[in-house]
């Protein structure tokens, strides 16, 4: 393989040399392009967080993002790897669908262009412009379907423009890596009124263990139509197949036996698991497909006033067999458990309508926002399971230190033939949401700005419906209000600014059916966090920095009985306090720096004496740092080549941390990746490496470890037309 890419390299090398006086006005300094890209990233993702034309050192939130140029030289191909670009992002639960945390607190990736865009997994990666992340309780514009305490993630999608574009790709490398891209953009009328673009993937991805894969196509076709300078109309869809084994995930039980003074392990290092074994076959697969379709009309209705109408459909659902893995009998024994999904699906609209001024009351300029958001989820859910619980075995077990004598005895076969003496558990549930909302930021003198949001939803639970029985239970309806105060004064106008902010989120509690039967009622969660900090973007937009301090304040906390831990109780409060710094920088010609650290302190506070004044489990770790930098060659000759290299540092997070069990945590570790390119107009060649120590660590989440990905090389070409 070494002697292929090599030949390529040559090969294109002399192409570019013969092509170079043609192309050279072409091509661009690409490192100049990625900051300014970086830096119109941020004032974008500030319109999208606050819905209104505001840039981001005049917003008094702190956004991160991360654009597709970093996105495409990192080469990356999935969604958690472009979050390592994110300061205090880290991977949480690794479920179908990848949990992760910020600030202390879990977030999931379900939100697109700023609507919910429900789905079983996280989507494929190649019609993403760039990702943002809006740190900290935004329920006032977003309410609190899909975002959490610690913020949210938003997916901007690449969207249709007025010039023809074709791209195709192929990607190769470790782990029997094998993936075709493509990004057709195309005006469908000489007026350039209708405009087309396409992306499209598929991928194979094997895996570091000695099974385990994913297998995936991605469909992504968008529709512009500028009717007239008013209207403009919008279409898109998202088709997404995917099939694959489920991430190993371990729940060890705690290095205290109850009852006794002996210590099991405390870390996934000390239980001497094969590193490379996945403890199950290829046959163990789930099938986890999303279809989803957005509409979206802009009308301007005069110089100062446009409307904006959005709408969402999705439908996901999963199909197959789900496998985890429980730790007993002093850590030497793993209890192999199994969840069938004969048929899951989830469907879920959102309508939302928008009106946005901008204007002036006497000399104040005023930036203002008013809507109404109404959105719904259904979820008729299927699930037969060999977990342990309820009075039901586990699969099988096997013994760490000799797993062979029925290592392979696991196939669909074999679990259907298990749970046949059992019943399917069928539920449907509905929810449903409609929130009013306002956000004004006007400017009182030169260089001030004031936000004042508030936002009141009207929370509906249809409940849960036993499909077998027909009996509905845990039915509600709940109100909440959510106000939002910033304050932004640029101490150097368009240059550098101090902010400070007042936001509160909250999340409607659904009642929880406990393991007995009886049905828990729970109150609403609140957040209100006060933040402070500064935001540059000095040197001719050379250096785009954030430096932030948050306080936040969760009343009604949730967690897990430390006596019963399948037991869901709510008591007590948390805080959430920490530091953050996210730095951009392109200090000299060809060179581009992103950096970033997070520090987070988390505790439980009025809660039982086993928890409180503990670190909770679920909110990371307390230290993360991460940083990339790239140089791009300037002159005739090597003009286009470059190079980058990266990595991140993340610390000790806690998955049992009580009195009563113990500590149980994954260990601190840094990961260090590298990347070589030459792009031209014509074409694109990469090579890639992730995990350049072939470093073995352990992330996760929700009382479970994940082993991480030994080290890969993966090469890719692009064909520009």
């Amino acid at each position: 393989m070494n002697k292929t890419i090599i030949s390529i390299v040559t090969l294109l090398f002399a192409i570019n040399l013969n092509a170079q006086t043609s192309d050279s006005l072409q091509v661009q300094n690409l490192q100049e392009v990625v900051i300014q890209a970086e830096r119109k990233a941020l004032d974008y993702s500030s319109k999208t967080a606050s819905k209104i034309p505001l840039k981001n050192i005049e917003n008094p939130q702190v956004l991160n993002t991360v654009n597709h140029l970093v996105i495409e030289q990192q080469g990356i191909t999935n969604f958690p790897d472009i979050l390592r670009n994110i300061p205090g992002i880290g991977r949480n639960w690794s479920s179908v669908s990848p949990y992760y945390t910020s600030r202390g607190f879990t977030v999931r990736n379900y939100i697109r262009n700023g609507m919910i865009s429900y789905a079983a997994s996280d989507m494929d990666p190649v019609n993403i412009e760039q990702v943002d992340v809006v740190k900290g309780p935004v329920g006032t514009l977003f309410g609190s379907g899909s975002v959490s305490f610690g913020g949210l993630i938003n997916r901007v999608t690449k969207q249709p423009f007025e010039e023809r574009k074709i791209a195709v790709g192929y990607q190769f490398g470790s782990y029997d890596l094998s993936r075709f891209t493509a990004d057709v953009n195309l005006p469908l009328n000489k007026e350039k009124t209708a405009l087309f673009r396409l992306n499209a993937s598929h991928t194979y991805d094997g895996s570091f263990q000695d099974a385990g894969f994913l297998k995936s196509t991605f469909i992504a076709p968008s529709l512009l139509y500028k009717v007239n300078e008013r209207l403009t109309l919008s279409l898109d869809a998202e088709i997404y197949e995917r099939e694959g084994t489920s991430q190993p995930q371990f729940s060890p039980v705690g290095p205290k036996q109850t009852g006794s003074t002996e210590t099991w392990a405390s870390t996934p290092e000390e239980l001497n698991i094969d590193y490379k074994k996945s403890f199950s076959n290829n046959s163990v697969k789930l099938k986890d497909p999303a279809r989803n379709f957005f509409g979206k009309i802009d009308y301007k209705l005069s110089d100062h006033w446009k409307m904006q109408t959005n709408i969402v459909n999705g439908y996901t659902s999963n199909t197959g067999n789900y496998l985890t893995f429980g730790i007993k009998s002093g850590d030497a024994i793993i209890q192999r458990k199994v969840s069938q999904y004969p048929t899951s699906k989830i469907t879920t609209i959102q309508l939302q309508q928008n009106f946005i001024g901008d204007f002036k009351i006497g000399s104040v300029r005023n930036r203002l926002v008013a809507g109404i958001d109404y959105y719904r989820n259904s979820n008729n859910s299927e699930i037969n399971a060999l977990s342990g619980r309820g009075g039901r075995p586990v699969f099988d077990e096997l013994n760490i230190e000799d797993s062979n004598s029925n290592y392979n005895n696991i196939n669909p076969f074999l679990i259907d033939e298990a749970l046949s003496s059992y019943s399917s558990t069928s539920t449907k549930t509905v929810q449903q949401t409609l929130g009013i909302y306002v956000s004004d930021v006007f400017n009182p003198i030169e260089r001030l700005s004031v936000m004042l949001s508030a936002r009141f939803d009207r929370f509906f639970n249809d409940g849960s419906t036993n499909l077998i029985t027909g009996v509905t239970s845990g039915n509600y309806n709940q109100n909440s209000f959510s106000p939002k105060l910033g304050v932004v004064y640029e101490i150097l106008k368009n240059e550098l600014s101090v902010f400070a902010n007042y936001n509160n989120g909250f999340q409607n509690v659904a009642p929880v059916t406990q393991p007995d039967g009886t049905v828990s009622v729970f109150k609403p969660q609140y957040a209100n966090q006060t933040e402070f900090g500064f935001k540059t973007d000095l040197l001719k937009n050379k250096l785009t920095a954030t430096l932030s301090y948050y306080d936040i304040r969760v009343k009604n906390t949730l967690r897990a009985d430390v006596d019963q831990p399948t037991y869901t109780v709510q008591e007590g409060d948390q805080y959430s306090k920490g530091v953050e710094l996210d730095l951009v920088s392109s200090p000299i010609a060809g060179l581009f720096l992103k950096a970033g650290w997070a520090y987070n302190d988390s505790k439980y506070t009025n809660a039982v004496e086993s928890v409180n004044g503990r670190r909770p489990v679920n909110s990371g770790a307390k230290n993360a740092v991460n940083w990339y930098a790239s140089y791009t060659f300037g002159g005739l000759i090597f003009k286009g080549l470059g190079f980058g290299f990266g990595g991140n540092f993340n610390g000790k997070n806690y998955l049992i941390n009580n009195t009563t069990n113990g500590q149980f945590y994954t260990n601190e570790y840094t990961l260090l990746n590298a990347n070589l390119f030459y792009d031209q107009p014509h074409y694109r060649f990469s090579i890639n490496a992730e995990n350049l120590g072939n470093k073995k660590y352990y992330y996760g989440g929700y009382g479970t470890f994940t082993p991480g990905m030994l080290g890969r090389i993966a090469a890719s070409i692009i064909i520009k037309i």
